[in-house]
């Protein structure tokens, strides 16, 4: 075997051992964008699992309920307290929102987070008082996007999910056991 024919083994070993590490490597990132898609979610659902169970202690209650509404008779701490569950609230969901654009969050979650957002908060006087006040401390294109929500709402009635959760308890919901 010649010195030329050794080199051209040897140049072939080199180019299947380049291609073997692409493939690698490119095994490696999928699995590693598997595990930052699964922490990124599991991260989402602390932060709003955190958020929504703050309104479930009395007194915070009491203050989500009066600001909520909307409603001028509020004191100056349940406003405080309001107020700044309100901005958690959508600096998590900002959050959410660049996770998603930057495709960290699965598109079909977190299109599930602003329906829930939509149908649910972006119906109530006082979140959307707290958006007027403060939609200039968000990035523009966050706040185009919840402008968005807000316009395209089909659910303008801040009292739908309590008439549908009525309607639903009065035995007005379909019966799922017959699927079986």
């Amino acid at each position: 075997m010649t010195l030329e024919q050794l080199a051209n083994i040897g140049e072939l070993i080199g180019g299947l051992a380049v291609v073997a590490s692409l493939i690698y490597l490119a095994i490696q990132i999928r699995q590693n964008t598997k595990i930052v898609k699964g922490a990124t979610l599991s991260s989402n659902i602390q932060n709003w699992t955190n958020v929504i169970s703050s309104v479930t202690h009395p007194e915070m209650a009491a203050a989500h309920l009066v600001g909520s509404m909307g409603r001028a008779a509020i004191s100056s701490e349940q406003f405080t307290q309001f107020f700044y569950h309100c901005r958690i609230f959508f600096v998590a969901f900002e959050d959410q929102y660049y996770q998603f654009r930057h495709g960290t969050l699965d598109e079909a979650i977190y299109r599930g987070y602003e329906r829930s957002i939509q149908a649910q908060a972006l119906v109530s006087p006082g979140y959307l008082m707290y958006w007027e006040i403060s939609r200039q401390e968000f990035s523009p294109e966050f706040a185009n996007r919840i402008d968005a929500l807000i316009k395209d709402n089909p659910n303008k009635d801040p009292s739908y999910l309590l008439s549908k959760w009525r309607e639903l308890s009065a035995g007005n919901y379909p019966d799922s056991s017959s699927d079986n």
